[in-house]
């Protein structure tokens, strides 16, 4: 029942999830629009939600005061330099090389511990050239994934945090055409919203002070409109955006187009940017999505997101500011992901929100998360209510993209094994997390220092809480419907305590090239939703990360 539920969920996430925005700022994201002036040329930022925005043009929009001898002088004019000027072209790359490993924990009660310890790699190009207001953007990636370390999928689903090495994997290809006010984009591409909690586009590496490795990213075939109706008004009214998408979903948290699933959306998005750092919008999304290998009317879902969030800035000066970032969202509608004997159609009823905020005083950063996902309850009724994050978002190091990760990966094999449930619940398929934030909430404080303009050190405690118990299906089953965890014990609500700390330098030889050292550890003390069958709780687990990243 409970794997029926969960997937259900992940339909319902799968839903919600796709109809985010290009990481260019293109489909919900005010970016798309150009932020031209009458002075400059218009230009698109491409780096997605959190680091674009309306560049600042206008009083209205500036941080600081202007220099006075600003008032008096002209604007610089471009030098024309003939036709060959029309045409620019631009190449980005980076690499990236991880390994970490956690100590060796339980994926169930009948299998000994397992360790998991990958090493990862990562190649990535993303050329683009222009003509006028054309422009073709592709984005690759080469050599991702995992290249040894990680369980077998005879152990565990595919539906896991580490992917096996990949040869290619094709993000972007689409053609845009953008004016001063406006943009239109069609193709292949990426997708991110808010604080990439239900849409992510995986392309942001984490900073210091912040914890977790992004493998995935959300892609989509889109023709997306977006434009700046109130343009022409000036002032403030310029950073009023609006956009339309239409979306066949190539590969999002719960849906994949090799797979034979076929989703498709409608998004419509509002927001008022007045700059990178403070922003605020709401989107709606109405998500179709079947299965062409199934013809039972199983695997159907439709659903309506509701989405809010932004970012705003908050007594900025020279050696302080504080920034508060929010995203919440309700999503309704059915589904037969997860049908079960109780009902051939469920509701899909879930909540989700999440909170950031950081206040830095000079070299010192206080950080604070919190996050939560609405659970369910009674697996075996007609609603699904569990709510699953983007696998993409991350909130420390062990418990989520670890413990949570692999033990429900594990639970989709045992509830699916012929050999153990003879038939497999429908939607068995779907319970491993993949490392998402799912029936939980959390609060995770933290501080950082920087010793020096290149070298910071940070950590802090991670609080977890279930919104409901945490169940392993088949161990249910078997214990005659009575709540039980993979380890074949009685869960409580509290999932445990993490502590994380990690330590990041940077070195720029040059001003187009970066590299990144990062080291991070973490230990994940369990709860009592970790119980064991014969009293006491699952033993501590420990996570240790080390990445090199190369940016041009």
């Amino acid at each position: 029942m409970m794997a029926t539920r969960l997937a259900a969920l992940v339909a319902a996430l799968v839903s919600f999830n796709a109809f985010a925005q290009d990481d260019g700022g293109m489909p919900v994201e005010p970016l798309v629009a150009n932020p031209g002036t009458a002075d400059a040329p218009a230009e698109l930022i491409r780096q997605g939600f959190d680091d674009g925005g309306v560049e600042a043009a206008e009083p209205w929009q500036q941080t600081t005061p202007a220099p006075p001898e600003a008032a008096t002088q002209e604007p610089a004019k471009k030098e024309e330099t003939g036709p060959a000027s029309d045409i620019t072209a631009a190449l980005a790359a980076s690499a990236r090389i991880s390994y970490q490993g956690a100590t060796p924990f339980p994926l169930d009660d009948r299998s000994g511990n397992t360790t998991i310890a990958p090493l990862l790699t990562r190649i990535r190009v993303t050329p683009e050239i222009h003509l006028k207001g054309f422009g073709l953007i592709g984005e690759a990636d080469t050599a991702t994934g995992a290249i040894i370390g990680v369980p077998s999928t005879t152990l565990v689903s595919d539906r896991v945090p580490y992917p096996a090495i990949s040869a290619l994997d094709l993000r972007k290809l689409y053609l845009e055409y953008k004016w001063n006010s406006g943009a239109f984009r069609v193709g292949l591409q990426t997708q991110s919203w808010g604080l990439g909690m239900l849409a992510n586009d995986g392309n942001k590496e984490p900073e210091a002070g912040d914890f977790g490795q992004q493998q995935f990213g959300n892609t989509t075939y889109r023709a997306l409109l977006a434009v700046r109706p109130l343009f022409n008004l000036g002032g403030a009214f310029k950073a009023f955006e609006t956009a339309l998408a239409a979306d066949l979903i190539n590969r999002d948290n719960f849906g994949e187009f090799v797979k034979g699933d076929r989703a498709f959306q409608g998004v419509l998005a509002l927001r008022f940017t007045k700059d990178a750092e403070n922003t605020v919008g709401v989107y709606g999304v109405y998500r179709n999505q079947r299965n062409i290998n199934v013809n039972d009317g199983g695997k159907a879902t439709d659903v309506v997101v509701i989405d809010a969030a932004g970012k705003w800035e908050f007594f900025k000066r020279r050696n302080r500011v504080l920034k508060v970032g929010f995203e919440a969202l309700t999503i309704n509608g059915t589904t037969t992901q997860a049908r079960n004997e109780n009902a051939a159609i469920l509701r899909v009823q879930q909540f989700g929100a999440a909170a950031k905020v950081s206040y830095r005083v000079n070299r010192l950063t206080l950080l604070a998360d919190w996050g939560f996902a609405s659970g369910d309850q009674n697996p075996a009724d007609d609603r699904i209510e569990n709510f699953r994050f983007d696998r993409d978002f991350k909130v420390g190091l062990v418990l989520f993209d670890h413990v949570m990760a692999y033990q429900s990966a594990r639970s989709g094999v045992r509830a699916s094994d012929p050999n153990l449930v003879g038939v497999a619940p429908e939607g068995a398929d779907l319970l491993g997390t993949a490392g998402s934030i799912s029936g939980v909430w959390y609060l995770f404080p933290r501080v950082k220092y920087g010793l020096f303009e290149w070298l910071d050190v940070y950590g802090g405690p991670l609080f977890a809480f279930s919104t409901a118990r945490l169940t392993d299906p088949f161990n249910t089953r078997l214990g005659g419907g009575t709540a039980l965890n993979s380890l074949n014990g009685r869960p409580g609500l509290y999932m445990g305590t993490e502590v994380d700390v990690g330590v990041q330098a940077r070195y720029r030889p040059v001003p187009e090239l970066l590299i990144t050292a990062t080291g991070e550890g973490g230990l994940f003390l369990p709860g009592d939703a970790y119980n064991l069958p014969a009293g006491g709780v699952m033993g501590p687990v420990g996570f240790g990360r080390i990445r090199l990243s190369i940016a041009l």
